[in-house]
């Protein structure tokens, strides 16, 4: 276990997480709501957020915390 990979995980999911939040998501939304107009839209971009939001904040930290030591061995560092 690495409280330093879960912090690295951590570090990097929030950076992911705001980047989508930031970038994509607003134009994901935006076509979907130009699409309900038309009856074409797909699914609501919001479970995209919440894929994201999970993976990023939950799974990145929780691999971080369990393979941190095994993955930092693994490339030559202490």
């Amino acid at each position: 276990m690495s409280l330093g990979g879960a912090f690295t995980g951590l570090v990097i999911g929030v950076l992911e997480v705001w980047a989508v939040q930031t970038l994509v998501y607003p134009a994901l939304r935006w076509r979907h709501e130009e699409a309900k107009v038309t009856g074409s839209q797909g699914r609501d971009p919001a479970r995209l957020m919440l894929l994201v939001w999970l993976q990023g904040l939950v799974i990145l930290p929780l691999l971080g915390l369990f393979f941190g030591r095994p993955f930092a061995a693994s490339i030559g560092l202490k």
